[in-house]
């Protein structure tokens, strides 16, 4: 079976070679009234750059797929046809004695036509888009201009040309190809106005367009050029024919560079405005003809002054429906900028406008929908979009008549209701109750969970979503109102916000170490870190107020930073002290906002190469969540596991998708979470999930911790399910590094 030749490839020297051709064809035209050369010297550019460009057509072709690379194969082929004229013109020079006109036969004119209507088929057959009715119009119009145009020049070109060759056959036929060829280009700047989409680059097309002048050009060189037979206008303008070809592939390459997509479709924006400059241009080109031969001949032809009259009607009429368009544009611009294109509801802009003008009692909700993005991700982009649109119509209906509903963004929703608390109320509970019916997003049937901010009276849309967030910030909590004591929770936060740096500078912050025992003995067997801060001042801030905060605000990798140092500094202190085997582990906390920072896995490496503590007696505990969404969390993980560290999945089963981390995150240990622990004793599910647990971690050789140990019923039932690995309050509190030292005596253990 024959091997399919690759598609020929474009090359960086097509550019500066066919400008080159160019200019060396330019150099010989004006050089030639005073210098002898050759006749043939000026074909040798002339067929190069024809010979390039067709080249440069199957390179571009050839990186294509679809309609995009048909439109450049009919073009290449279109150009071959000029090459075919350009060698064959070159044969009746080389060979046809002459003095005067050059030669130029029929075969000859039969290939530079055939040539012409094949990039006419070309371009007729490349898709342009849809307009509205309107746009119709106005490029019908658009048409008629330049057709008017065209034909006033053709009837000035035809004149001259019959003053200059007379009534000859021969001369008729060279000037009807010559007007084809122009038609050609004619045809270019058509598609070019008529087109709102194509998939050919605009400026690859707007290079072609001058093309359709070689053939009228070449008659009058020629004229000029009888002088000097050794020069030819044919010659003149194809090697400028070669370079505007190669420019316009170039042009389509440079889209293929920069959009990565050759046979998407382009869509034109501007068509519309850049097409309005093409009837003015056009009506200033006529204007000037006519002015131009008025001022020579002293009169107008019947023709000339009917096609100025028709011109003037027509650019009248077409800049009337422009106006009429550009009147719509304003009004869909308008639309768009106030409304979401998406769900058709209120933009963010329009909803902060309406409660900004809002008068008697209003309240704003803000709904922002849980989990949107793993849904997104999990379902997929449609489904993502058409969940929202479902659920912007279930709020609209909800809302009723009278309210402002709003998509503020994302996943985000604002409602401005009219009435009292009480009375918005109602609403927001019917909100609520809607959660629990799924919705069809694209044939799936999903059920959303929503957080909702409120607040009435003053600066509604401010206090809206600080209720909002308190509200995303809390599992337990789907609806907050704004009140002065969220206010104070507000402050609080800020202040803590503003002592964290001063804290950690004035060292205030200090660690505790809470015993991880072995199962059924109590022996002591690893630590887990935990922060503390206690202020100048005697007062002890919870780790659950300063925590959160230390996240919010970023704090939390430099405070991360001096935990994992000190932790470490600690472990290597009590190996060194009490020997290798004195603990399998201490453990540290990470968070997600630290696992986001590219730098965590470079930072523990430096801390444990600081310290000379050996990788494997750290274990970093991480949540469910902090790694689900995967990306740079997950790839820390890695880096982290990769160092040696051990990884430890902390709150198991509180989280997402337990199960698949354990197969997509290197976990080590499995850290239970204390309402598993709770449970036991307790109803025949609640132990068998706790034992499920264990039996897939065994299965899986992960090491398993229960938290939140608290009763010896707990501990001993833990171990009956196969648990070997305890920590809670029934063993030992968080204590300091002291009192783990006297622990980690030969022989004292931790009863249970």
């Amino acid at each position: 079976m024959a091997r399919t030749a690759p598609p020929p490839r474009w090359r960086p020297w097509f550019t500066p070679v066919a400008v080159l051709l160019a200019v060396v064809e330019v150099a010989l035209i004006a050089l030639g009234p005073h210098l002898g050369f050759h006749r043939l010297l000026v074909w040798i550019p002339a067929v190069g750059g024809v010979g390039l460009a067709v080249t440069a057509f199957a390179a571009t072709a050839g990186g294509a797929t679809g309609p995009l690379r048909l439109f450049w194969r009919r073009v290449a082929v279109a150009m071959g046809a000029v090459l075919v004229g350009a060698v064959s013109q070159t044969v009746d020079v080389a060979l046809i004695p002459f003095d005067g006109m050059p030669p130029l036969g029929s075969r000859t004119l039969l290939c530079y036509v055939v040539g012409t209507l094949l990039a006419i088929v070309a371009m007729l057959r490349l898709p342009g888009g849809g307009r509205t009715w309107r746009q119709l119009t106005t490029a019908v119009l658009d048409l008629a201009v330049v057709g008017v145009t065209a034909g006033v020049a053709a009837s000035e070109y035809l004149g001259w040309a019959v003053d200059r060759f007379g009534g000859r056959a021969s001369a008729w036929w060279l000037n009807l190809a010559m007007v084809a060829i122009g038609v050609a280009g004619v045809t270019v700047v058509v598609k070019i106005m008529s087109a709102s989409r194509s998939p050919a680059a605009r400026t690859a097309l707007w290079w072609l367009a001058p093309i359709g002048i070689a053939g009228p050009m070449s008659v009058i060189l020629m004229t000029l050029l009888l002088p000097w037979p050794h020069l030819n206008g044919s010659a003149a303008v194809l090697a400028f024919v070669g370079l505007f070809g190669v420019l316009a592939a170039r042009a389509q390459q440079r889209v293929y560079a920069g959009h990565g997509a050759p046979s998407s479709r382009v869509a034109h924006p501007a068509v519309y405005r850049r097409g309005a400059v093409v009837p003015l241009v056009a009506t200033g080109l006529t204007s000037l003809l006519v002015g131009t031969v008025y001022l020579r001949t002293g009169h107008l032809t019947t023709v000339q002054v009917a096609g100025t009259t028709l011109l003037l009607l027509l650019v009248v009429t077409r800049q009337a429906f422009a106006l009429a368009e550009n009147a719509t544009l304003l009004e869909t611009v308008a639309h768009q900028a106030m409304h979401d294109e998406l769900t058709g509801l209120y933009s963010r802009r329009s909803f902060t406008t309406a409660v900004a003008g809002a008068e008697g009692p209003h309240t704003v909700a803000l709904l922002d929908l849980k989990d949107f993005r793993s849904i997104n991700d999990s379902l997929g982009p449609v489904a993502g979009d058409a969940l929202l649109t479902e659920y912007a119509a279930r709020v609209t209906r909800i809302a009723g008549e009278r309210a402002v509903v709003a998509r503020l963004g994302g996943d985000e929703f604002g409602l401005l209701l009219p009435g009292t608390p009480d009375e918005t109320a109602v609403t927001v509970d019917r909100l609520m109750a809607a959660g629990d019916e799924p919705l069809c997003a694209a044939g799936h049937e999903v059920v959303v969970e929503v957080s909702i901010g409120l607040a009435d009276g003053a600066d509604l849309y401010r206090r809206a979503e600080i209720a909002l967030r308190e509200a995303g910030s809390h599992t337990d909590a789907r609806v907050v109102r704004w009140d002065v004591s969220l206010q104070r929770q507000i402050t609080q936060r800020a202040t803590i916000a503003a002592d964290l740096r001063r804290a950690l500078t004035a060292g205030e912050f200090h660690m505790l170490y809470q015993p991880v025992v072995a199962l059924p003995h109590g022996l002591m067997t690893g630590v887990e870190a935990l922060i503390r801060w206690t202020r100048a001042d005697g007062r002890v801030i919870s780790p659950a107020a300063f925590v959160p905060v230390a996240e919010e605000t970023g704090l939390i990798v430099e405070l991360g930073e001096w935990i994992i140092d000190t932790v470490c500094a600690q472990a290597a202190e009590w190996r060194h002290r009490h020997g290798p085997d004195a603990l399998d582990s201490v453990a540290v906390n990470v968070s997600a906002r630290q696992l986001l920072d590219p730098g965590l896995p470079e930072m523990v490496a430096a801390a444990l190469a600081r310290h000379g503590l050996p990788a494997e007696q750290l274990t970093v505990e991480i949540t469910e969540t902090a790694v689900f969404g995967g990306g740079r969390a997950l790839a820390s993980v890695q880096a982290l596991a990769d160092l040696g560290v051990h990884i430890a999945l902390d709150d198991f089963g509180t989280g997402h998708s337990s199960l698949g981390l354990l197969r997509t995150c290197p976990v080590d240990v499995i850290k239970v979470d204390k309402s598993f622990v709770d449970g036991l004793n307790g109803t025949p599910q609640q132990e068998a999930i706790a034992g499920a647990i264990a039996d897939i971690a065994d299965k899986m050789g992960l090491a398993t911790v229960a938290e939140g140990v608290e009763r010896p019923e707990q501990a001993r039932r833990l171990f009956e399910l196969g648990y070997r690995r305890a920590q809670g309050f029934l063993f030992a509190r968080p204590m300091s590094a002291a009192a783990i030292d006297e622990l980690l005596d030969p022989g004292i253990g931790i009863a249970a």
